[in-house]
């Protein structure tokens, strides 16, 4: 979880690799329509290019904030190597508003702890991680062992961000407090990036995601979806669809996509895993838990040296 690390350094494959294989990488190019009847994507600036397979993995779009000032210099989603990089800099000694207790706001608001003169954390539930860790783990994972660097604003929202000469100066949060604010960082949620598939045929849910089956082919023969963007069936939970935007799910997607876009007739029964590092911690979880009627916790919490259990 380094925020100043370059797009070479994480990148799966090198340059080399695609030279190497006959891979053509078309960046800076967006596909605005899928023309099934007619296996076309057509891009944005009007190109064509025919399709025998087609893969879609465009992932999500994050959720912008609604409040008055939103347009302010220096509020950030952090999609890119370079948007980390650029709040890394401006961070540095200033003071940071993350809003979100999200795994992106948290892992952020424990990378600057060390390195801003403040950090303070807005969020809507009373506790960070609540649907999906529970209150008991949720809450231990907001007092990090050894001290608390990052404020926490809980149960509220931001009402507006004010700028000085263009650039962020203070967060306003729905219960009157101002928190001075040299750079935002919001992570509230994101969206499947699907909307130009909306005339396409192809298979979406009421939410956006692109439906697809166990391997991992939409509606359409010769189609096929992976990642963030789609609901798959899940083995382990009797073949429920599923969404799990993590990057383990996304490259065993890619791996069954590709198996079976080359007629080798593989069907997805992975099991979720994800892990993540917050404060000198790391917590790992295994599984699918859509809801849970009870935690089982062995172990010591406060120590952040402990299993759970999600029950139903």
């Amino acid at each position: 979880q380094s925020m100043d690390s370059h797009p070479e350094q994480i990148a799966l494959r090198s340059k080399e690799f695609f030279r190497t294989y006959d891979i053509e990488v078309l960046t800076e190019m967006q596909v605005a329509a899928v023309d099934i009847k007619n296996k076309i994507a057509v891009c944005k600036d009007g190109f064509k290019m025919e399709y025998n397979k087609l893969l879609i993995a465009t992932g999500n779009t994050p959720k912008a904030l609604s409040c008055k000032g939103k347009e302010v210099e220096n509020v950030f989603n952090i999609r890119t190597p370079e948007d980390a990089n650029r709040v890394v800099k401006l961070a540095t000694s200033k003071n940071v508003v993350i809003v979100g207790a999200s795994f992106l706001g948290m892992e952020v608001a424990a990378y600057l702890a060390e390195r801003a003169h403040s950090v303070s954390v807005v969020e809507l539930e009373e506790v960070p991680f609540k649907k999906f860790f529970g209150e008991r783990v949720g809450r231990a994972v907001m007092i990090p062992p050894g001290g608390n660097r990052v404020k926490f604003y809980m149960q509220t929202e931001v009402s507006e961000l004010r700028e000085q000469e263009g650039k962020l100066k203070e967060v306003v949060l729905k219960s009157g407090k101002v928190l001075r604010a040299d750079v935002c960082v919001v992570g509230v949620g994101a969206v499947p990036a699907t909307g130009f598939l909306k005339q396409s045929g192809i298979n979406i849910d009421s939410k956006g995601f692109i439906v697809v089956n166990k391997m991992m082919q939409t509606n359409i023969p010769g189609v096929f979806a992976a990642g963030d963007a789609v609901t798959f069936p899940l083995a382990l939970r009797n073949n429920k669809k599923v969404n799990v935007p993590h990057w383990q799910m996304a490259h065993m997607h890619g791996r069954i996509a590709a198996l079976n876009m080359l007629a080798h007739g593989m069907e997805i029964s992975t099991v979720p895993y994800l892990w993540t590092a917050m404060f000198g911690k790391s917590i790992r979880y295994a599984g699918h838990g859509e809801g849970f009627d009870d935690v089982v916790i062995q172990g010591d919490l406060d120590e952040l040296k402990f299993v759970a259990f999600y029950t139903k």
